[in-house]
């Protein structure tokens, strides 16, 4: 009996021992409408032609560089193969974003209801603010407005301003409205802050204002190769935002010319923003700290402390 139970123990501690499934990567959700694709980042060193070939019943429509990584149509099987690879850094879904939009010049009623100082002007009919500035502000600096497009040919602009990119499949023109608006603020000839500046325009939004992030990213893409060639004193702005977004991030911060400068508003403040916002977890790319800035005024901006970094 002995000799039995020595011969079983033997046996089971010789029997190989078999590990588990190797558990599938999550795919990382987008919080808001997505668009049916996916964003798929690779691992440094891994060749995309080698994760190409075991892409079935699938159809890559996103080749990047800002970040190693590709997006497209992908199959269930194509997914769970990339969900179980060694290569792959993230999976995650192209989610559709919006355009951000403050009222300007509101009437004292919105004014006075938006903060819970006193306004110091309490003049309810007068518009009778006044901005004094360097009328060569901006001057040799390009600015790339990643937004709906914008009226090149708009007299505020005086000719500085020019169409870039797209990227969507959009016409070459602004239907919506919101990022000739932008430009304006930036460079406009009457509300611009900067009324030397060049404005360029690179349209990722469509004329209801909502774009994939796969477009976005291919529209900073370019922004950082135009950059690249021009070698001037540059700025992104991307007054647009939806759900959190790792590959929206990661392309904004791959985008680290020395020569470029981001400005993303966060969504949750209305009023002047000087440069930079984030901190704001929720929101992408507004969410990257990394990069962003932000400035207030004292008794304007009265929801801006929560989202700075400063």
């Amino acid at each position: 009996m002995q000799f039995f139970t020595a011969v079983f123990a033997a046996i089971a501690l010789a029997a190989p021992v078999f590990a588990g499934p190797t558990p599938l990567r999550t795919v990382e959700k987008f919080n808001g409408k997505t668009s049916g694709k996916y964003i798929v980042k690779l691992k440094e060193g891994v060749t995309k032609s080698k994760v190409f070939g075991q892409l079935k019943n699938s159809k890559v429509t996103h080749d990047w560089k800002v970040i190693h990584g590709f997006a497209g149509q992908l199959s269930e099987e194509a997914v769970n193969v990339l969900r179980a690879s060694p290569d792959v850094e993230y999976i995650a879904e192209d989610g559709i974003v919006t355009t951000f939009a403050t009222q300007t010049n509101a009437p004292w009623g919105l004014a006075r209801l938006s903060q819970r100082a006193k306004l110091a002007n309490q003049d309810t009919n007068a518009l009778t603010f006044s901005y004094t500035y360097d009328n060569t502000a901006g001057a040799g600096v390009d600015v790339y407005v990643v937004d709906t497009g914008v009226y090149t040919a708009h007299s505020t602009f005086g000719g500085r301003a020019r169409w870039g990119a797209t990227f969507g499949g959009y016409p070459n023109a602004d239907g919506n409205g919101h990022g000739t608006h932008v430009a304006g603020t930036v460079g406009g000839s009457q509300y611009g802050v900067a009324k030397a500046a060049n404005v360029i325009a690179v349209k990722v939004l469509s004329d209801a204002g909502s774009g994939a992030i796969v477009d976005i990213v291919s529209g900073l893409e370019w922004v950082a190769s135009a950059v690249a060639a021009s070698r001037r004193p540059s700025i992104a702005t991307l007054s647009l935002g939806g759900g959190a977004s790792v590959p929206l991030d990661n392309a904004v911060t791959s985008v680290r010319l020395p020569q470029v400068a981001f400005y993303i508003p966060t969504p949750m403040v209305a009023g002047l923003v000087a440069y930079l916002i984030g901190k704001n977890g929720n929101s992408s790319p507004a969410s990257i700290a990394a990069l962003l800035k932000s400035s207030s005024v004292k008794g304007v901006l009265t929801g801006l402390r929560a989202y700075s970094v400063l």
